[in-house]
């Protein structure tokens, strides 16, 4: 008995059939898609700020796909404990990261044996951004930001962040880097890191720090009275919320601007086009919805809408730049 001939031709049709049935069925599923409920996974925890705008977009955005929109908190690691649950989560768009910032992109360099990185993930949408700003003791004799960076003994200021390795620590290092770059000078503050923000803000009024790198959306509830002063806004443009604050790059310090954390959604690797597609879509609607924009503007959070293409390249120039900073200032552990 004679095996059969498999000519080029032939060999070459049923690759392409294969390639049209697997891809028929790409779309078939995502047509169909979602499924089930949709889970946001927030690296944070409950009740702060970023969980609640996610609490305030699933709702709308369940509309949108049909299904339930649900919110998972996992903190820790600088945001790295969430992302690991996405990035081990089937590709099929269920399970999404929602994230403040880049810190999931970079973790990789700061914690030792996370193999964690950009790559793996997908970039569906941001949809808000949440500035980084530089406060002062209310009692604390710098007034500008010139004057912090050019302050007479800066080894004796005590300069705090949320966490050691998060981006406010690293928007410290970058500051030290820039002062050091305009005054030739090194700027040896004692960088002293807290487990978030509510600590933070009970050392800089008991007077343990002098000066803090703080998320403005997490600080909002916290400006009144005279024990903090808001020295400068990490953008390109002032705060509505705080027009008599001037932009670092507005002191002479532009290399600071633009140090917005957007808030982002992902997905895991491998997740169908057709799906991304599908989530973009669905958040571009959610975030022209009237009723969303009022309760996050009342929340002083800066909606927006940034698409897939769009947030990947933001993701890599943070990337880039963080990565810089991290080896720079000593702190990687590859």
């Amino acid at each position: 008995m004679t095996t059969p001939r498999i000519t080029r031709r032939r060999l070459t049709q049923s690759l392409v059939a294969g390639l049209f049935t697997a891809f028929a069925g790409l779309q078939a599923f995502a047509a169909d898609f979602p499924t089930k409920p949709v889970t946001l996974v927030v690296p944070f925890a409950a009740g702060g700020g970023l969980d609640v705008t996610a609490r305030i977009i699933a709702e709308r955005l369940k509309d949108e796909l049909g299904q339930p929109v649900v919110i998972l908190n996992r903190p820790g690691a600088g945001s790295s404990v969430g992302a690991r649950v996405v990035a081990s989560s089937p590709a099929d768009g269920h399970t999404l990261f929602f994230t403040s910032g880049s810190a999931f992109a970079f973790a990789n360099l700061l914690i030792p044996n996370l193999e964690l990185k950009l790559q793996d993930f997908a970039p569906v949408a941001a949809v808000a951004s949440n500035p980084a700003v530089i406060v002062t003791a209310g009692n604390f004799p710098a007034k500008t930001l010139a004057e912090l960076a050019t302050y007479s003994n800066p080894a004796a200021i005590n300069f705090c962040s949320t966490g050691a390795g998060g981006l406010n620590h690293l928007q410290l290092e970058m500051f030290r880097s820039v002062v050091k770059g305009k005054t030739g000078k090194a700027y040896d503050a004692t960088h002293v890191p807290y487990n978030g923000l509510a600590p933070a803000l009970t050392g800089i009024r008991d007077g343990s720090v002098n000066a803090c790198m703080l998320p403005y959306t997490a600080l909002v509830k916290n400006l009144n009275g005279k024990d903090l002063r808001v020295l400068a806004v990490q953008s390109k443009a002032r705060l509505p919320w705080l027009p008599d604050v001037p932009t670092t790059g507005q002191q002479g310090y532009p290399e600071m601007d633009g140090n917005d954390s957007f808030v982002n959604i992902a997905a895991p690797k491998g997740t169908p086009d057709a799906v991304i597609a599908r989530l973009e879509s669905a958040l571009q609607t959610t975030m022209q919805d009237a009723t969303v924009r009022k309760k996050l503007e009342d929340l002083e959070v800066q909606w927006l809408f940034m698409n897939s293409r769009d947030t990947q390249k933001w993701l890599e120039d943070e990337v880039r730049k963080f990565s810089t900073i991290i080896r720079e200032a000593g702190l990687s552990t590859k």
